[in-house]
């Protein structure tokens, strides 16, 4: 018989898991072998099933774990290959992106095919989510990550929203706009519970301090100023900066206020005093993030020189330049361990950085425009980005892949993570928009 050309035909098609049969009782009517070839795009786990037959796989790229128990496991690493004995029970998972072979004699049927398709389940590491997005629309959304569904549409500033951030309990939101406002929200209900005036400027950014108490905005206007939470009073003004600010960030202990500014510098502030600590100098272009680890030891920056860097907050030194990004670096936030930074960049990519000796550890690629922000999930188990493209995207820190994109409709100005274990009437939100009036919109 001749040699003769064989198409593949699709036998399994998930969101995350797609497998192609090349050879076999589907695509080639061969009874004798079934040869496939399965495609991963983000964490994938199949269900317990015993092989009737020998079956083998071959790795082409990332990694294919097979579970002989809930507990042990064995991984099969590109360029590697394992044999499924027939009567042994076992389990497939993907941890990430992965391509791989998968052989099996004598040929399978459609309908155990069928059975991978069935057993095929993403896995989002960590687990349901929630988050925040600010936009160029001048609207907050709420998502919940793993339904892709909007939550809540927060409406009330009167321009761009530029940027959001969550209480430490998960109950209150905190956005800033160009506007000169700070608006804070509930986020059961959707009403807005202060609005924070007094910048001359548009507000780039607004934190919480740790316990919720304080909010500190930055502003165009060269100033930060810090604003009890429950009156909406100012209580400091931290003036010093000689061009405009672009972020202020509380540490933990809520005591130091880190600042970034267009003047290539960024500060580190007494809030009890309003004084000036340290200021630091190392960025040759204009700073744009400043932000604390969690244990208040260090502070990294992110400049438009296309760098960030890592420094000590006891005595304001340099300890690491982190360089790779190729155009100006506009948000760098530190892991909840301190171990590792996602920055954000003007070159479509957010990367992660290992602390401890600035290696560079993963670029994660998918945005067709600028990112904006970048941060951790509270478990250091997903990052999520925000992009000029219109998009904010979930991602797996450990393999790179996007395991979300949201459409906000709009420039995605910041995005932001609830924390962990919210309360049940946080985290069973039902779909409603309001204003910042608090009505529910028709």
């Amino acid at each position: 018989m001749p040699p003769r050309v064989v198409r593949g035909i699709e036998v399994v098609s998930r969101e995350t898991l797609k497998v192609n049969e090349y050879i076999g009782n589907v695509a080639s009517k061969n009874t004798a072998l079934s040869a496939s070839v399965g495609q991963v795009t983000a964490p994938t786990e199949e269900q317990f099933y015993t092989p009737q037959f020998d079956e083998y796989c071959m790795v082409i790229s990332g990694e294919v774990h097979l579970h002989t128990s809930e507990s042990t496991k064995l991984v099969v690493k590109a360029g590697e290959s394992a044999t499924l004995p027939s009567g042994e029970e076992v389990k497939w998972s993907w941890p990430g992106a992965c391509q791989y072979v998968h052989i099996r004699a004598p040929a399978v049927d459609l309908d155990y095919h069928s059975r991978e398709a069935k057993a095929a389940a993403e896995v989002l590491p960590g687990g349901d989510k929630i988050i925040a997005t600010a936009s160029s629309d001048n609207h907050v959304k709420v998502w919940d990550v793993q339904k892709r569904s909007l939550l809540r549409t927060l409406e009330g500033h009167k321009n761009q929203v530029m940027s959001v951030s969550f209480s430490g309990d998960g109950k209150t939101l905190l956005s800033a706009s160009t506007d000169r406002t700070a608006k804070i929200w509930s986020v059961e209900g959707g009403t807005c519970l202060q609005t924070l005036s007094g910048h001359t400027g548009p507000v780039y950014t607004a934190a919480f301090s740790a316990d919720g108490g304080m909010v500190v905005t930055a502003s165009h206007d060269r100033t930060a100023k810090v604003w009890e939470t429950e009156t909406g009073i100012c209580t400091t003004t931290l003036s010093g900066h000689e061009r405009q600010l672009h972020m202020a960030e509380f540490n933990w202990e809520g005591d130091m206020v880190a600042t970034a500014s267009d003047d290539a510098t960024a500060r580190l502030w007494n809030v009890e005093t309003g004084a000036c600590a340290i200021i630091l100098k190392g960025h040759s272009e204009a700073v744009y993030s400043a932000c604390f680890s969690r244990k208040g030891d260090m502070v990294t920056t992110a400049s438009a020189d296309c760098t960030a860097k890592v420094w000590k907050v006891e005595d304001g030194s340099c300890m690491l330049t982190l360089k790779g990004h190729t155009s100006w670096v506009r948000s760098a936030k530190f892991d909840a361990a301190g171990d590792r930074i996602v920055t954000a960049s003007g070159d479509n990519t957010a990367k992660i950085w290992r602390v401890s000796t600035g290696d560079l550890l993963l670029t994660l690629k998918g945005h067709t425009d600028w990112l904006r922000m970048a941060s951790f999930s509270e478990d250091m188990q997903q990052v999520v980005t925000s992009s000029k493209d219109g998009t904010a995207r979930i991602w797996c820190p450990n393999s790179g892949c996007c395991l979300r994109k949201l459409e906000h409709g709009g420039w995605v100005r910041s995005v932001a993570f609830a924390p962990d274990g919210l309360d049940a009437g946080v985290k069973n939100l039902k779909p409603v928009r309001l204003l910042s009036r608090g009505v529910s919109a028709p």
